[in-house]
C-alpha cells in the first residue's frame, strides 16, 4: 500500500540556492528540489515574490535575471508535478498576528512569521530551510536543514 506524500514547505533560500550554482548550498538545495514520490514541495506567493526579488537583484547576484526570464522560471517551478502552490488563506492576517504576539520579531523576521502562518493555515508542519534559527523557535513545525537531509540521503 502506497503511503501519502509528506507536504513540506520550501523557504525562499532553497529556491535561491537552486538558482545560484556558485553557492556552497547549491548541491543540497538541488537534491531537495528533485522530484520525489514521498514529498510534495509547497511554495506560497510570498516565497515566489522573495525568490523573484533575489534572482533579479544585481546587489545579490553578479548576473541577475531579466524580469521575463525570472517570470518564466517561476512559472516553470509552479508547473512541476511535485510542487504545490499554497493559496493565501482568508484568515492569514489573524494567524500572522497571533504568531507575532507570540514571537515579536523585528526587521526581516516578519517575513519568516508570514511563512509560518501560511504553513499552519494549510496544515503543513515541515519546512526545508538553510536558516534553521529563523524557524526553530516555533514548536508547531519541524525545521529541516537541506544540508543535513542531503547528508542523510547519501
Amino acid at each position: 500500500m502506497a503511503t501519502e506524500p509528506k507536504y513540506i514547505y520550501l523557504d525562499t533560500n532553497v529556491l535561491a540556492y537552486v538558482a545560484n550554482t556558485k553557492a556552497p548550498q547549491h548541491r543540497a538545495a538541488l537534491e531537495i528540489f528533485r522530484p520525489s514520490e514521498i514529498e510534495i514541495l509547497c511554495v506560497s506567493s510570498q516565497v515566489l515574490a522573495e525568490f523573484y526579488s533575489y534572482i533579479t537583484n544585481p546587489a545579490i547576484l553578479a548576473k541577475p535575471l531579466e524580469a521575463t526570464e525570472a517570470i518564466s522560471r517561476i512559472k516553470r517551478i509552479c508547473q512541476m508535478p511535485h510542487v504545490y502552490l499554497l493559496s493565501t488563506p482568508l484568515d492569514l492576517f489573524e494567524g500572522w498576528m497571533r504568531l507575532l504576539e507570540e514571537q515579536p520579531v523585528t526587521n526581516g523576521g516578519i517575513f519568516d512569521l508570514l511563512h509560518i502562518a501560511i504553513m499552519l493555515a494549510h496544515q503543513v508542519t515541515s519546512i526545508y530551510t538553510f536558516n534553521i534559527k529563523d524557524f526553530s523557535w516555533c514548536s508547531q513545525i519541524e525545521v529541516i536543514d537541506p544540508s543535513q537531509q542531503c547528508a542523510d540521503r547519501s
